[in-house]
Parts: C-alpha cells; sequence; structure tokens
C-alpha cells in the first residue's frame, strides 16, 4: 500500500496553499506555519526538498516565499512523490531493475516488477492538480 510520510503529507499541505496563491504571488512559509500550526523547521526541509526537485521556486525578500515553478496541471504527481519520499519501489529491485545474485529464483521480481510498472505509469499520467482536485472532494 502507498502512503506518504509525515514528510510527504507536509510537502502536499504546502503545494496546496501555493496551488491556492494567486498567480504570481510568493507564500510565506512563516504564515503557512502559523495558520495551519506546522513545525516552521521542517516546513523549510520540506520546501528547500521541492526546490531542489524543481517542483517550486523561492524568492528571498520582503515579498519573498515559495511558488509553483509551473501550473498544477503540468507538474507530475510522480515528480512531487520522487522529490518528497525518494524511490517509489515497494523492494529496491523492482525500482531499479537490478537484481541479487538470486535474480532467477526471486519471488519477489515476477510479481512485483509489473504491479511497480503500472503503478509507477498510473502516477506517472497524474498531475499534481488531479490528485489536489480529488482531495477536495472529500
Amino acid at each position: 500500500m502507498l502512503s506518504l510520510s509525515a514528510h510527504g503529507d507536509y510537502g502536499l499541505l504546502l503545494l496546496r496553499a501555493l496551488a491556492s496563491a494567486k498567480s504570481g504571488q510568493y507564500v510565506s512559509l512563516a504564515k503557512l506555519a502559523q495558520e495551519r500550526h506546522l513545525p516552521r523547521k521542517y516546513l523549510d526541509h520540506v520546501a528547500k526538498q521541492l526546490v531542489v526537485a524543481g517542483v517550486i521556486v523561492a524568492r528571498e525578500g520582503r515579498a519573498g516565499g515559495y511558488a509553483l515553478r509551473k501550473p498544477v496541471e503540468e507538474i507530475r504527481f510522480v515528480e512531487v512523490l520522487e522529490a518528497l519520499e525518494g524511490s517509489l519501489g515497494p523492494t529496491q529491485c523492482t525500482h531499479d531493475g537490478e537484481c541479487c545474485e538470486r535474480q532467477a529464483a526471486c519471488e519477489r521480481k515476477t510479481g512485483w516488477q509489473a504491479l511497480h510498472k503500472e503503478l509507477f505509469n498510473l502516477l506517472k499520467s497524474k498531475t499534481l492538480a488531479d490528485v489536489l482536485s480529488a482531495a477536495a472532494k472529500y
């Protein structure tokens, strides 16, 4: 089962706030942390990872903060997950295709490789807009 860590959960909260901001507006992490009762240092760490991954941009100064790099319809959800959670494979060999010395007799490889490929393709087909709009329905 795919589940998000607290890191991923905070990242999605941040991305939702950025997606809700007006075009060209930068969101202050201090203000967001205060409004949502989130730890500021943790939010800083999450934001930096998303900047490094190219999902969001940062601007310093009085009117600074964070903004989405692209419209939500252009951000692949798999980019977000990999930036926040790292490798998405259920086992290491299913993610990178490399197997151990038991390759010929591996029970994990046969079933997990196919399932991982299907799940990964599904995640690649979804955008951040898809995920945020689906979450808003609940």
